[in-house]
């Protein structure tokens, strides 16, 4: 496979919205936006999709679960992930699309390689998310940053990936118009692997998302691991403007560019 592959990943902050109850629901209008992009995009795509826990929120609405709360967020997950699919499938009626939810595990499986390198070849598109209900790595927020909100997940569908091709690119939608500089306050359009250094992260970094368990830093450490590993781009984008993915897709800039 020669083709440039693409790995999008979506959070649960720019995937829902909050009504005036403070239940997150899947933000529709941004949702259809992103799929008419992907869907009329020729080169390969594999998307990485948070959002089921919000949805499976919504869904119940004020049920109370009897469980405690780890496992009330694994039922949350696999309550929302049917919906969140079919929301993804709705809006790309071109796309033959799939769904794969993993741990960090399966992905290590020469079968689950086999089968994303045979998906992409037949043009086929990927939903990937973690697997909550068999495993609460992306359930918790950890001291080191690696996990969050699927975006070790990415990082890992994107090194899994980067062998299948001679180019692969990282894309992060958040809610943020690129990585903001905390000096300036202005959005930083280039980055380098040399600059991603635990001091730089700390000092530019602090929070988790509204709505998720990751953040910026979360997104930089992976970024970085993913650059280490061979992913030749990553790009940090606001994914409650979808024109920036288009502008991406189509050879533009937009958000922060991170290469070697």
């Amino acid at each position: 496979m020669q083709k440039l592959i693409t790995v999008i990943k979506y959070g649960t902050a720019v995937l829902t919205i909050q009504n005036f109850e403070g239940q997150n629901l899947i933000d529709a209008n941004t949702l259809a936006q992103h799929g008419h992009i992907i869907n009329t995009y020729k080169s390969p795509v594999v998307v990485v999709s948070s959002g089921a826990v919000g949805i499976g929120k919504s869904l119940i609405k004020n049920r109370a679960i009897c469980a405690d709360p780890t496992t009330a967020k694994r039922l949350l997950a696999e309550i929302g992930q049917p919906y969140l699919v079919e929301a993804w499938k709705s809006n790309m009626p071109d796309k033959i699309v799939l769904q794969k939810l993993v741990t960090y595990a399966d992905l290590e499986r020469e079968t689950s390689t086999n089968t994303i390198k045979a998906a992409l070849e037949n043009s086929f598109l990927y939903i990937f998310n973690f697997n909550d209900g068999v495993d609460d790595a992306e359930l918790k927020e950890d001291k080191d940053h690696t996990f969050g909100d699927n975006d070790q997940l990415a990082t890992v569908v994107a090194k899994t990936c980067t062998p299948l091709t001679q180019q692969c690119r990282l894309i992060f939608n958040t809610s943020s118009d690129g990585f903001i500089n905390k000096d300036t306050q202005q959005v930083m359009p280039h980055l380098s692997l040399s600059e991603l250094s635990e001091d730089f992260i700390a000092h530019h970094c602090d929070g988790v998302s509204r709505g998720g368990t990751g953040g910026m830093a979360t997104k930089l450490f992976n970024i970085k691991e993913a650059l280490q590993s061979g992913t030749q781009e990553a790009w940090i984008i606001n994914g409650k403007k979808p024109e920036q993915l288009h502008t991406i897709l189509n050879g533009g800039h937009a958000g922060t560019k991170v290469n070697l």
